[in-house]
């Protein structure tokens, strides 16, 4: 470990760094953001007081870790060990030749060629949901973020696996996934704790509820294998398509892994980004309005196909917006494997570098009166003006999210389909505040009212 001075960065020290450990663990995000506004874009600490890092929001700095000098960053052996015991090596948790042959592979079934296939059954899906969700929102108030958790399982699983999957069989994959994801964020945040959590059996109880949810989904591989049914989803894709090298499909327990994989991270992306822009769309109703006048100008009352709905200028904006404020990666993790040097600042091998992509995103260089919201610093002249890595909510380079195309697509999807039907607002004054896990989620329930569209209100934000 680099124990040595690393010069021209400000640093908190290793007793203060030590002290605000339970702070950390709590939300690590409030102990960084302490640390930003006191020290500036790149500063130096050490987690817990022993490990050191660095950690910037710089755009140049995280330009250069995520692209220009990218096969210098790997993931950190941490995160990789811990979601490997439990996920096993996927694309989101290998580096080198590994993570490059298996994104090559999975490239292509997140091309707009298939997204624009998709759309068609998941506006099916999506019917449905709106279905089951007029029966709740007649009920009273609902948990939008419970809301857009189940909505975007279906959508991300079904295009995953396909139309025949049960939302049963979906529930069970994702309470799984649920629970495995929230001790495997403990095991990072609480290294020193793994060994107790072995003595006392935690590990081996999450162990069970993977194998759990393994021995499901496997026995829905195999059922594909020997009975296609059409499918033109995600499945279909990794069962038939050959690697390049070898000229064989995947093999079905890279598939489980990816499978899964791919299922997190699409609906925990998805979700989160959904609710946090209802919530902020709750207290700036105004750009309800305007949503739906865009909708109405673009479509009617017509289905939107692809194009359409990437015509939604100022929706898009909205939702850029609300990933600046609430991004679902709020920081990446990587470990440098040489020494480097990045403007000036002398990075060694061996140390813990961070983007801090929340940070980032209230970086005062590029966003001034950050905290605000304002979809009007997304207008294509703020755009190309503004430096490329200033805004990376899906992180940046090769290793940017492979499915980030697709989340938009889902998103803009969803979002049109409930500003056509309801207008809504929030029914607490508690300001929903973060909880950073691997994602960005909201610290509780965020209940808000639902009512059908009036043609008052379609003019004017009227309530019933």
């Amino acid at each position: 470990m680099f124990d040595g001075k690393i010069t021209n960065l400000p640093h908190i020290h290793r007793v203060r760094a030590l002290l605000d450990s339970r702070a950390m663990i709590r939300n690590p995000v409030h102990v960084f953001e302490k640390y930003r506004k006191q020290l500036g874009k790149t500063f130096t600490f050490h987690f817990g007081g022993a490990k050191r890092a660095i950690v910037s929001t710089d755009p140049d700095f995280i330009q250069h870790m995520l692209l220009k000098n990218q096969a210098n960053y790997h993931k950190s052996d941490i995160q990789v060990k811990r979601m490997g015991e439990f996920q096993g090596q996927g694309l989101l948790n290998s580096h080198g030749e590994a993570w490059l042959r298996q994104r090559r592979h999975l490239a292509d079934g997140f091309l707009r060629s298939r997204l624009v296939k998709l759309l068609p059954f998941q506006c099916e899906v999506m019917d449905e949901a709106m279905a089951g969700f007029a029966q709740r929102a007649k009920e009273g108030p609902v948990d939008i973020y419970q809301e857009m958790v189940e909505v975007t399982l279906k959508l991300v699983g079904k295009s995953l696996f396909g139309q025949q999957i049960s939302e049963q069989e979906l529930q069970v994959i994702a309470k799984a996934v649920s629970d495995i994801q929230g001790f495997i964020v403990r095991q990072i945040v609480q290294p020193y704790l793994i060994p107790w959590f072995r003595i006392t059996g935690q590990s081996a109880h999450y162990q069970k509820i993977r194998i759990k949810g393994d021995r499901l989904i496997s026995a829905y591989i195999d059922t594909r294998r020997r009975e296609d049914r059409g499918n033109s989803d995600l499945l279909k894709h990794m069962l038939e398509t050959p690697y390049e090298d070898t000229g064989k499909p995947m093999e079905d327990s890279q598939i489980l892994i990816e499978a899964l994989q791919l299922l997190i991270a699409g609906n925990e992306t998805s979700s989160n980004a959904l609710a946090w822009t209802f919530y902020l769309l709750a207290k700036h109703p105004e750009c309800i309005v305007k949503i739906r006048s865009e909708i109405e100008r673009t479509a009617g009352k017509d289905p939107l196909d692809f194009a359409a709905l990437h015509r939604l200028e100022f929706t898009l904006q909205v939702i850029n917006e609300a990933l600046r404020l609430y991004p679902p990666f709020w920081m990446i993790d990587r470990t440098s494997m040489e020494d480097d040097e990045i403007n000036g600042i002398h990075i060694p091998a061996g140390i813990t570098v961070i983007p801090y992509i929340y940070g980032t995103h209230r970086n005062p260089d590029f966003w001034p009166d950050a905290e605000t919201f304002d979809p009007s610093r997304f207008e294509r002249a703020s755009v190309k003006e503004r430096h490329t890595f200033a805004h990376i909510p899906f992180g940046g380079g090769p290793r940017v999210c492979i499915g980030s195309n697709m989340a938009l697509m889902q998103i803009l999807l969803i979002l049109v389909s409930f500003i056509r039907d309801y207008d809504f607002e929030l029914t607490t004054k508690r300001p929903s505040k973060i909880c950073p896990m691997m994602i960005l989620r909201p610290d509780g329930p965020i209940q808000m009212r639902f009512w059908p569209v009036s043609p008052v209100s379609r003019i004017g934000n009227a309530r019933p």
